[in-house]
């Protein structure tokens, strides 16, 4: 059992007075100045003996511990990955000359609806040579995490003047390897658990998923193992950090399960098949919220909703409502499209794409029944509403 500085003090004066004649424990007392030093000292270890015991097991270790006891296991923690993009340098006119792209010129991303934007640095010199007009650079960001995971046509300034140069711009193709994030305590703890199941003779399902998430980018597979492919194949079906997973992603993950996989099985690696989908909704708010306040919030809930869907998971209708009623200032919510849960398969992945909202306001019922919008299905006619009596507080 652990004890507080305060239980242990009083325990310590409970047997102070049974076991001598001490009967002053007044905080000012010199004998109660010395048990409160000795409580803070046994406070302090029992608060260690429950660190060490809660960090003594993969299941409630964080942090630098969760590290220590995974590597027992031969595991580490996934780091950041810096994303890696293609970009097109181009101009206005085919060339007169060659013109050298130094390495390390500076591009930067658009700014996102927070300022932020995003830099990145040209790996190797390229040249783009006399007679052409756009010639294609591999690009580093500048730090590693996902939020260097930008979208198409989005880095488009140049920080670094290049002679020759007008343009620059990331076209469709671009993610060479997304960026990533370091693996977070809880995902470094199911990757352990999962690891068990890689030590047997056979791959099985959970082996050929642990194997999948050990690389990095790589934030959800599934298996596909009823021999999809024909006797003897399996097919592993993975999730990027930025949705569909680059080429050389696949190709990691491909590499690191053939590694280990069984002899005889035939292994390929997939990217998911993404399902879009559009998102149309009615919300009902209150007179007193703002309506752009109120769409800018929902489509912010559905985009986080959006954000949280694992593979193969569908669109739960529900689950939605609730994420986008708990927007202040909104009365009711009703999808009008889909109709229904959407569900998908193992091998697929939902995003939405477009989001409509259709806005009315919810009044006071007897009072804003007829306001066009106003969504007033308990409204009274006026006709219905009685009369007060001012001089008897009675109705007539």
């Amino acid at each position: 059992m652990i004890k507080t500085f305060s239980e242990v003090l009083d325990s310590l004066m409970s047997e102070l007075v049974v076991r001598t004649p001490f009967t002053n424990l007044n905080p000012t007392a010199a004998i109660r100045g010395l048990l409160e030093v000795i409580a803070k000292v046994v406070s302090d270890l029992y608060g260690l003996m429950k660190t060490v015991m809660q960090q003594s097991f993969v299941q409630t270790a964080t942090g630098s511990w969760l590290d220590l006891r995974v590597r027992e296991m031969g595991i580490t923690r996934k780091t950041a990955v810096k994303a890696r993009v293609y970009l097109t340098f181009s101009r206005n006119a085919p060339a007169e000359q060659n013109f050298t792209i130094p390495a390390g010129t500076i591009c930067k991303s658009q700014k996102d609806s927070s300022g932020k934007d995003c830099r990145f640095l040209t790996v190797n010199e390229a040249v783009l040579e006399e007679g052409q007009s756009n010639v294609v650079v591999e690009a580093e960001a500048e730090q590693p995490g996902t939020d260097w995971n930008v979208g198409q046509d989005t880095i488009t300034r140049m920080v670094t003047r290049v002679t020759g140069i007008n343009a620059v711009t990331n076209p469709e193709g671009y993610m060479i390897r997304e960026g990533s994030d370091p693996e977070s305590d809880e995902q470094l703890r199911q990757r352990a658990i999962g690891t068990w199941d890689t030590l047997g003779l056979g791959g099985t399902r959970e082996a050929y998923r642990t194997w999948a998430l050990s690389v990095p980018g790589v934030i959800a597979a599934s298996v596909l193992d009823d021999f999809p492919f024909g006797p003897g194949t399996v097919g592993v079906v993975i999730l990027g950090e930025n949705g569909e997973p680059s080429a050389e992603l696949i190709n990691e993950v491909y590499q690191y399960i053939k590694a280990r996989k069984p002899l005889t099985a035939d292994v390929r690696v997939l990217s998911p098949e993404i399902v879009t989908i559009n998102i149309d909704l009615e919300v009902t708010r209150f007179a007193s919220a703002s309506q752009e306040i109120i769409e800018a919030d929902v489509i912010n809930a559905i985009v986080e909703y959006s954000s949280r869907l694992q593979l193969g998971e569908g669109l739960i209708l529900a689950r939605l409502i609730d994420a986008i009623m708990d927007v202040d200032g909104i009365y009711n919510v009703k999808i009008l499209s889909p109709a229904n849960d959407i569900s998908v398969g193992v091998d697929h992945f939902l995003t939405i794409d477009q989001i409509d909202v259709t806005h009315r306001i919810k009044g006071r019922s007897y009072q804003d029944g007829s306001i066009d919008g106003s969504g007033g299905d308990e409204s009274v006619a006026a006709a219905e509403i009685l009369d007060v009596n001012k001089e008897t507080f009675s109705i007539e």
